[in-house]
């Protein structure tokens, strides 16, 4: 069995936003309940969630395992928030009959939460602690939801379920909850990782035990797309090309900067440690060792993936990757390559730097 804590540390988790695509984040845990024998519940201290994530540490806050929430709500339940809605043209086409508003209706996605609506309010949870984040339309602030310290007095009667519906509520597709809450990755905390570590180390603190040099954090990606371009490609680009661009680039350039952000204020107060498995075929084929002949384009994979297939490859790479990579190697990313499983882990790699080229006329020649 796998030792994840052999010290007695305090342990964080936190797990970025992403859709259906939390399927990658969640069988990962179940797969890290499997090697250690112990349910998510027992093993971390804090788990903070955005969007998708917020589904996660909201679970977990009501003593569910990844393996109830992965069969109970990933596999059956959150499809179906988008599987009953129209496909293809005829979304679009009720979308402009909308006004552009949104995409999806709330009722489903609201039934796809039907284990977390049991008229648990956010005081209710217990251990692990949660965090969760949503925007306020009415006030531009991101609101911190936490069942402990000093945040809780603000939020405790929320009920769980509108909680988490207000961290999903991702603009465009789906409509506000009470029309003033969106997803928690509007704005910066797509990946919560550093509100959670700044909400135990600096405000719950040494009461819960977070303290400098007992706490190690655990971050994980729901699956990283590069949004890499080829040379010269922003010559073409239109509105379309550079309303996706700027969707997609804010969405993974917000999430690497928590983790730069994370580690760079508390490198050594924090054991951080981030795992984002690369979704390109090449890498899904080589270093995760799946095959995908016939199976979907990982790197196709989004918010609302629900389909059986997508559904089922997303639950074999967060399996895989949790497989090859080292849960125990201090302060763990996936592009660093003392890691011992450097290279063969499926991880997201470190941004490049291209050359570039300047003309004679731009230097004055």
């Amino acid at each position: 069995m796998l030792d994840l804590n052999p010290d007695g540390k305090k342990l964080i988790l936190s797990i970025d936003g992403g859709g259906m695509r939390g399927m990658i984040a969640i069988a990962m845990l179940a797969e890290l309940e499997t090697m250690t024998g112990k349910t998510c519940p027992e093993l971390f201290d804090l788990v903070a969630g955005t969007s998708t994530g917020a589904i996660i540490a909201a679970g977990f806050g009501l003593g569910m395992s990844a393996h109830e929430l992965l069969e109970t709500v990933y596999r059956r339940r959150l499809p179906a928030a988008f599987r009953v809605q129209p496909r293809g043209a005829r979304l679009w086409l009720r979308y402009l009959a909308r006004g552009l508003r949104y995409l999806y209706d709330l009722e489903p996605f609201q039934e796809a939460l039907g284990p977390l609506a049991q008229g648990k309010t956010i005081r209710d949870l217990r251990k692990p602690i949660v965090l969760m984040t949503t925007k306020d339309l009415r006030t531009a602030n991101t609101y911190y939801i936490v069942s402990a310290g000093p945040g809780l007095a603000r939020v405790g009667d929320w009920p769980v379920a509108g909680a988490v519906a207000a961290s999903g509520a991702a603009p465009i597709f789906f409509p506000p909850v009470l029309g003033n809450l969106v997803d928690g990755g509007v704005g910066v905390f797509g990946n919560p990782c550093l509100a959670a570590t700044v909400e135990a180390m600096e405000y719950i603190g040494a009461a819960a035990g977070f303290v400098d040099f007992n706490v190690i954090h655990f971050s994980l990606g729901t699956g990283y797309i590069s949004t890499g371009q080829p040379p010269g490609a922003g010559r073409r680009f239109w509105l379309y090309n550079w309303v996706n661009y700027l969707i997609n680039e804010g969405i993974h350039d917000s999430a690497l900067q928590q983790v730069f952000s994370t580690r760079a204020i508390y490198r050594s107060r924090v054991d951080f440690r981030r795992y984002n498995p690369l979704l390109e075929a090449d890498s899904v084929r080589a270093a995760l060792g799946i095959d995908l002949d016939g199976r979907p384009d990982p790197s196709l994979l989004g918010l609302d993936s629900y389909e059986p297939e997508q559904v089922e490859l997303m639950e074999d790479i967060g399996r895989a990757y949790a497989r090859r990579i080292d849960w125990t190697w201090s302060n763990y990313v996936p592009w660093n390559p003392a890691s011992p499983s450097h290279g063969r882990d499926g991880g997201h790699p470190l941004p490049g730097f291209a050359p570039v080229d300047w003309p004679p006329y731009w230097l004055g020649a």
